[in-house]
């Protein structure tokens, strides 16, 4: 936090594929500058490889996100798609690349 104090993180889902940590938040709203989306992207600059943070949230706010706040983005008629994502995941294996949009 700005304060220098940890803020604990707990995730809304937490999906596991061997080794590889997929955490998943839902986010309905986004503001610049404040709320959740600045959190996300600075607990992506502390994290593992082995963890792959996914936003999911609708058009209108996907559009909007910045590409340092996740490591993956679906939008919210794209779940059936990031499921299978998961599931084809090789737990060995390195974790996928996926392209952000600019």
């Amino acid at each position: 936090m700005k304060s220098g104090k940890a803020a604990p993180y707990r995730p809304t889902i937490v999906a596991h594929r061997g080794p590889i940590l997929f955490l998943v938040e839902p986010l309905a709203a986004y503001t610049p500058g404040r709320g959740p989306v600045e959190r996300f992207a600075r607990f992506l600059d502390q994290h593992s490889p082995e963890i792959v943070f996914v936003a999911v949230a609708p058009s209108r706010i996907a559009a909007r996100l910045p590409p340092e706040s996740y490591d993956e983005l679906y939008e919210e008629g794209e779940v059936p798609r990031f499921v299978a994502r998961i599931r084809e995941q090789d737990p060995a294996g390195a974790v996928r690349p996926f392209t952000k949009q600019r």
